[in-house]
């Protein structure tokens, strides 16, 4: 009987023991669980630092999707017309450049549509993912160009195909992913690294593309003997591989970032007086800030100006320059396949300089990084300017990507700092326009670069697929290449000695942290809702 009753109190006990000890495990698992449900929850904070996979979701997702578009709107299109179809090069220059004022203009639009985007996606993402079929069709459209058409119908042809690639797709992928750096914080630093990583991931896709665009034209192409570019078929099969690297890149940018900065919330928060529907009806009506009262703001804006000067040199450079070094390769060192060696060795020596310029950044501030950086590009031109040759053209252009690359990863986040300087000199937001503005100026600085080569090209007599050019076009390409880039790139140097935004920019975030502009400034949707009251 004992032993029955001692056997009956172990089963119990074992029992209970057990059941105590589930229970405890279903707890740890449910703190575990909880602990790792916090550590993959995302900071929606507005100056959230973001972890590296947003960061890498930014800058390489983006970049290339930018890029893949923008490697066949403006880095090729005109070797396109020229080579392939035959075009006039004024002509094709000429339509290319027009259309890149219309393209600037467009820039405008889309940042108002941005600014007055209410998405439950955000402003720029929905965008991003809008736009996805309309670039594919148009890009496509371009190299779909009939061939033997007459000069008339081919400018028509060309204005329209290009404009709905580049003015109207481009230009709203572009404005959109320019301002969702803006948007995912106002972190400066995370800002800038943001910046730098999508300056990597451009020079990452300019290596690969440069390295074998050539062998890939020759290896898709029916007659490789069209011309030096191959035939039309290798740039289709080419452009739509580039269109696949697109779409996977924009889906990997819209789902692996977010949206944390809103604009004009600040003040409401003080706002006790008002009801939830007059704040709501106030705030709603404060996004809509008028055109022009946006256009002072940035044209007041002392920092946003010398930022615009920048890079309408560097927009203007990239115009003038974007078709002379193959045609350099092509017609002066006779070795159209040494494009590929040139234009990798800069990229790869861009690349690698970024890595440093994160480094520099936190050192020396964005200013001293820019101006470094471009003291030494200015280096690598005048070494080519001594001589032409292979030799130059390569040391020449490690100095310019070491250049570009010091320079670009600093300079690539400041409009988003001058914006912010904006926002709290002004009392309000105006991230879509001035993004889109900075966009709308250096597309002009662009379109007057290649209207400015095409000029130069058909003045000094460059015939298109002429095995020996004249010596007046040999020195045309020199002038474009070399030494119009080392005037402009002082003028450069002057505008960024001007710029001292870096030593006060964390002072500003604070404020509009705290929902404070610069003394004496009301925020505008404060004013809005008081004009209302009266």
């Amino acid at each position: 009987m004992n032993k029955f009753w001692r056997s009956k109190i172990s089963i119990e006990k074992y029992k209970s023991l057990v059941s105590h000890s589930n229970v405890e495990k279903v707890n740890d698992a449910r703190q575990n669980g909880e602990n790792n449900m916090k550590r993959k929850e995302r900071d929606m904070s507005s100056n959230a630092k973001i972890d590296m996979g947003e960061k890498l979701a930014y800058g390489f997702g983006g970049s290339f999707g930018a890029s893949a578009i923008n490697f066949f709107t403006a880095g090729f299109i005109l070797i396109f017309y020229t080579e392939i179809m035959k075009v006039d090069p004024l002509l094709a220059s000429s339509v290319i450049g027009i259309s890149k004022l219309l393209d600037g203009l467009s820039d405008l639009v889309a940042g108002r549509i941005l600014d007055n985007t209410h998405h439950k996606m955000g402003k720029a993402r929905i965008w991003l993912l809008r736009m996805i079929p309309f670039t594919i069709v148009s890009v496509f459209s371009m190299y779909l160009m009939p061939m033997n058409m007459g000069k008339a119908a081919q400018a028509v042809y060309m204005f329209i195909t290009y404009n709905l690639a580049s003015t109207v797709c481009y230009t709203m992928v572009y404005v959109a992913y320019m301002t969702l750096n803006g948007l995912i914080t106002t972190d400066q630093k995370t800002r800038g690294m943001n910046a730098g990583l999508q300056m990597m991931g451009a020079v990452l896709l300019s290596v690969l593309g440069n390295a074998t665009i050539i062998t890939l034209l020759h290896k898709f192409s029916g007659d490789v003997q069209h011309s030096a570019y191959g035939d039309r078929r290798g740039w289709l099969m080419v452009v739509l591989i580039y269109m696949i690297i697109y779409v996977i890149s924009e889906l990997i940018l819209i789902y692996g970032t977010r949206e944390r900065v809103k604009e004009n919330t600040g003040v409401m928060e003080t706002q006790e007086e008002m009801t939830e529907d007059e704040k709501k009806k106030a705030h709603e009506k404060s996004l809509n800030v008028p055109f022009l009262l946006t256009m002072k703001a940035l044209f007041t804006n002392k920092y946003w100006i010398i930022n615009l000067v920048c890079g309408l040199v560097i927009s203007f450079l990239m115009g003038l320059e974007s078709t002379v070094a193959s045609l350099i390769c092509t017609y002066v060192l006779k070795d159209v396949a040494f494009y590929q060696v040139s234009a990798s060795v800069n990229a790869v020596a861009m690349l690698l300089s970024m890595l440093l310029g994160f480094v520099l950044l936190r050192k020396m501030g964005k200013r001293n990084a820019v101006l470094l950086g471009l003291v030494i590009r200015v280096g690598g031109g005048l070494v080519m300017a001594v001589n032409i040759s292979k030799m130059t053209i390569l040391l020449g252009g490690v100095m310019a990507g070491i250049g570009y690359g010091i320079a670009g990863c600093a300079f690539a986040s400041v409009i988003q700092d001058t914006l912010t300087y904006g926002e709290w000199k002004n009392g309000f937001s105006m991230i879509g326009m001035g993004n889109a503005a900075n966009s709308f100026c250096n597309k002009v600085g662009n379109s007057l670069g290649t209207i400015v080569m095409g000029a130069i090209m058909s003045a000094t007599g460059y015939v298109a697929g002429l095995a020996v050019q004249p010596a007046s076009a040999i020195m045309g390409f020199k002038a474009i290449y070399i030494y119009i880039p080392i005037i402009l790139e002082f003028v450069a140097i002057i505008a960024v000695t001007r710029y001292d935004l870096d030593k006060f920019y964390d002072d500003i975030q604070k404020d509009l942290e705290e929902g404070k502009y610069a003394p004496g400034v009301t925020s505008y949707f404060e004013k809005k809702a008081q004009g209302e009251d009266e």
